[in-house]
């Protein structure tokens, strides 16, 4: 399914950046409510992997920047 594509789904810059920083905000919010360490890791770990999830299999990606003529 993966091969043959360069980069790689599962290695393109934007999933990274925006899965790691859903489960970095997820970790910080929920270990400053008072969750237990094992819950709030697991937790975020899950955020993290269900959003690559999504992405590789609804093929969804972020919107791109373009710039303006001129």
């Amino acid at each position: 399914m993966l091969c043959g594509e360069f980069p790689p789904r599962l290695l393109r810059e934007e999933v990274y950046a925006a899965a790691a920083l859903a489960g970095a905000a997820a970790y910080l919010g929920l270990h400053g409510a008072g969750v237990p360490d094992t819950a709030d890791t697991a937790v975020s770990a899950a955020l993290v992997f269900t959003l690559r999830l999504a992405v590789v299999f609804r093929d969804l990606h972020l919107p791109r920047l373009q710039r303006l003529p001129g």
